[in-house]
């Protein structure tokens, strides 16, 4: 088997069962968390079978200041933990950095925030606050070579500084999220491609979103949208 065919069946394997899971499942938060799951058993397996490994590791957190899109029902996965785990006043404070950080992004275009360091809101002594829920874009970054990334880090707007990955692990990753993605899609919810930072902020902002997310229209109407180029 070709190995694009490998990957290829992981995208229809994903979306397969999260249509079925988008089905049972009372919300979406539940057929994201199953799909999580589904993701680091096989991240786990991919980096078990490879030969070269990642350099990532905790406290390495040069790759917690690049723009980042999330999708809605990633943002609503988001919100649930923060309500459930965070008390009023951390949820104050996070957003207090969240509108920070978005004052500045409103200053950029998308081009200009890709080479631009922005500290992200839910970074505390260099640990992802959110981890058990954070999106595929984040948990999909599995760097071979650390000091490229530090080298990104102090010198983002050289786009010569090459990141690199393990491959096998990275396809694995993106077939993956984009089953799931496909799936939510083909149950007619909203599967657009939102900036983390002014998604986060409307999410608690705008009590309306999650009943314009079932109905299938567009979850976040203040939000960057993050389209393709």
């Amino acid at each position: 088997m070709a190995m694009s065919d490998i990957f290829n069946d992981a995208a229809i394997g994903e979306y397969t069962t999260a249509l079925k899971d988008l089905g049972t499942e009372k919300t979406v938060q539940g057929a994201l968390k199953k799909s999580y799951t589904r993701y680091e058993n096989l991240i786990a397996k991919s980096t078990e079978e490879s030969t070269v490994k990642p350099a990532c590791k905790a406290g390495c957190a040069y790759c917690c200041h690049y723009k980042v899109e999330v999708m809605a029902h990633e943002m609503f996965a988001i919100k649930d933990y923060l309500q459930k785990n965070w008390n009023p006043l951390q949820i104050k404070e996070l957003l207090n950095k969240a509108e920070d950080n978005a004052k500045i992004i409103s200053t950029l275009t998308q081009e200009q925030h890709l080479t631009t360091n922005i500290k992200c809101a839910f970074l505390v002594d260099r640990q992802c606050s959110i981890y058990s829920v954070r999106p595929f874009k984040c948990r999909n970054f599995h760097a071979t070579d650390a000091t490229a990334c530090e080298k990104s880090f102090h010198h983002p707007e050289d786009l010569t500084i090459e990141n690199n990955f393990v491959e096998t692990i990275a396809m694995f990753g993106n077939a993956h999220s984009q089953g799931f993605e496909a799936a939510v899609k083909n149950t007619g919810l909203d599967a657009r491609a939102y900036d983390f930072t002014t998604a986060l902020l409307e999410i608690f902002e705008e009590p309306n979103a999650i009943k314009r997310f079932n109905r299938g229209k567009k979850t976040f109407t203040k939000a960057i949208e993050v389209k393709d180029s």
